[in-house]
């Protein structure tokens, strides 16, 4: 008599988002450089104590090292995770403490929480 098996279970990385901190909408005017290239105007969209999602003109290899400017307050480093169309995911090197990402959020402005 054949069994009947049972469907494959569903990889468990195909079930939950990547992301591992929620996401504060923004719309800051920076810039975005590396060793490979001069500095670029950019515009971050969205921020986490983890990384951020940039709006840029110019294509930037996945892996690549680059620092943003937030203009008149820091400096953040960092690597592209990803790229899609006008747009990177910046992973940040080192996490930002909770009060350095509220003390940029209370002087250049936040949109709603995703």
């Amino acid at each position: 008599m054949a069994s009947k098996l049972a469907p494959p279970a569903r990889p468990e990385w195909l079930a939950h988002e990547e992301r591992t901190a929620d996401r504060v909408a923004v719309s800051w005017v920076a810039s975005i450089s590396s060793r490979k290239f001069a500095d670029e105007a950019c515009r971050i969209v969205d921020i986490t104590h983890l990384g951020c999602r940039v709006q840029l003109t110019s294509p930037i290899t996945v892996g690549a090292q680059v620092t943003i400017a937030i203009a008149d307050f820091a400096e953040l480093a960092g690597w592209v995770a990803w790229h899609k169309g006008g747009e990177i995911g910046v992973d940040f090197s080192h996490p930002l403490p909770a009060q350095v990402l509220d003390s940029i959020i209370a002087r250049h402005g936040a949109g709603a929480v995703h």
